[in-house]
């Protein structure tokens, strides 16, 4: 078990979900690019670090307002007192300046753990794949093989999340995919990738708006949990 802090914060500013990649290029110059949890580039090598983020952005929609919203992890949260201490938070987000104001703010203590009965989530436009795992799920002939594959992947994305987070997943925890909600072919870094939304089931205890997969701190792999 493991008492894991999470601050999100959503601003009272609307950017379209393609902006998402300049709130955050915007966000990190604001800070200066010295705080690499803000951007996950490596400035020594040039390179990125191959770690968990626990500083990611998110898109928050609200009475039809796509607001950005930041949410930070553990040891991210003293990180944000380098944005939220400067003089004005005000954000150049392409051509267009934002002042931003703070529309909602939630401190609060996850607890992760492994229970004895699954919870129900969604996760959105998750991107499962390196280019080794796409080559094997192509070469899976039914359905059944490929669920099988994804919900491997998913537990080990789970895993990533809960080392990154400094959490033991103990003892081993079951993923069973209940609903392929969609499958679609987004463009990320010049690439395009396979991205999925789909419900499944876990007995371990994830927290709203976390990302698993790639991309995870801009939006995609967003877990929700759903009520059933």
């Amino acid at each position: 078990m493991r008492k894991l802090r999470i601050l999100s914060v959503s601003f009272d500013a609307h950017i379209q979900p393609w902006e998402l990649p300049r709130f955050r290029g915007a966000v990190a110059r604001k800070v200066g690019l010295e705080h690499e949890w803000y951007h996950n580039h490596n400035n020594e090598t040039g390179g990125y670090h191959q770690r968990y983020p626990l500083i990611q952005y998110k898109l928050d929609t609200h009475n039809g307002q796509i607001r950005p919203m930041l949410l930070c992890l553990d040891q991210g949260i003293e990180e944000a007192h380098h944005f939220f201490s400067q003089a004005n938070w005000d954000l150049r987000i392409g051509e267009q300046e934002h002042e931003m104001r703070i529309a909602q703010l939630h401190v609060n203590q996850h607890t992760l753990h492994v229970w004895e009965h699954p919870m129900h989530y969604r996760i959105h436009k998750w991107k499962a794949f390196n280019t080794e795992n796409y080559a094997h799920y192509n070469s899976l002939k039914g359905i059944a093989e490929q669920f099988a594959f994804l919900e491997r992947l998913l537990a080990t994305h789970i895993i990533a999340f809960a080392s990154g987070v400094g959490w033991n997943a103990e003892p081993r925890f079951e993923v069973k995919i209940t609903d392929m909600l969609k499958k679609e072919w987004i463009e990320h870094k010049g690439i395009k990738m396979l991205a999925f939304t789909m419900e499944f089931e876990a007995n371990v205890s994830l927290p709203d708006f976390i990302g698993l997969g790639k991309g995870a701190a801009l939006g995609f792999g967003v877990v929700r949990r759903q009520k059933k």
